[in-house]
């Protein structure tokens, strides 16, 4: 296990040739809070990738609350909004202009941690990603899995990619007011991230950054009208692809 080493507004010169931080602003809308910004371990295959000046194949497993309507959304905003997802790569290329990343998104409604384990092979020998990102545990928890099989194949789900010699990063449970009353995430989450710290996989906290923007006012997860929902849904998502860019960024300047 390494230990936690930096922040989004690290940066080594070997890849910012400028000089240029990803450093979050204070009056950015998407800013978050320092302890919602920690990238724990370098990205070793990508930090290669990109020494190498090689294309960066990454690939998006897990539910798809990432694609589907958000929860506090109504059941037609699904088609209308740009999940974050289909933002990733223009986030990237924002940040690092010279690096040429293609997302595929292999997301599928109500998928839980072990029906996505069970497609893992193929999932990786069809796409041989670079760099996988796991969304995961909302359907879980509100399936009520058992949190001890949840954690459990999450852990062998990792050992799996990391095996290939592929880096892996966790996007973690989907927050609102609405859901988080009605289900127990707790223990998911919990497990979710002792998962990570024994795996070496970085997490982005989205139940904490959704969270975090609801205390900030900065949206409104009770929104009813089709206009605000979308607005919101627009918000969060832009946010969250460009907090997990930076992430990827941060973590792949670290030398192996």
């Amino acid at each position: 296990m390494r230990p936690a080493v930096f922040l989004l507004s690290a940066c080594l010169l070997a890849l910012c040739p400028e000089g240029r931080l990803f450093a979050q602003e204070a009056n950015e809308p998407c800013a978050v809070s320092d302890d919602l910004a920690i990238v724990n371990y370098p990205l070793d295959h990508v930090y290669a990738r990109l020494q190498a000046k090689a294309p960066l194949k990454i690939l998006l497993v897990g539910s798809t609350s990432s694609t589907g309507s958000p929860a506090w959304a109504g059941k037609g905003l699904a088609v209308a909004f740009r999940a974050y997802p289909r933002l990733l790569e223009g986030e990237l290329a924002g940040l690092m202009p010279s690096l040429r990343a293609s997302v595929t998104d292999k997301t599928a409604a109500g998928l839980t941690a072990p029906m996505v384990v069970a497609q893992l092979e193929a999932n990786l020998a069809q796409n041989r990603p670079d760099l996988v990102i796991w969304e995961t545990g909302t359907t879980d928890a509100v399936r009520r899995l058992d949190v001890n099989v949840f954690g459990e194949t999450l852990t062998d789900g990792l050992r799996k990619i990391h095996e290939r010699g592929i880096d892996v990063m966790l996007v973690d449970i989907q927050y609102s007011p609405q859901t988080d009353s009605i289900y127990d995430f707790q223990p998911y989450l919990d497990y979710l991230w002792r998962v990570g710290e024994a795996e070496d996989a970085n997490i982005l906290h989205r139940f904490g950054i959704m969270r975090y923007y609801v205390d900030q006012g900065r949206f409104d997860p009770a929104a009813t009208t089709a206009a605000e929902q979308m607005k919101n849904a627009n918000f969060v998502h832009a946010c969250l692809a460009r907090q997990l860019a930076r992430m990827i960024l941060t973590a792949a300047q670290q030398q192996p």
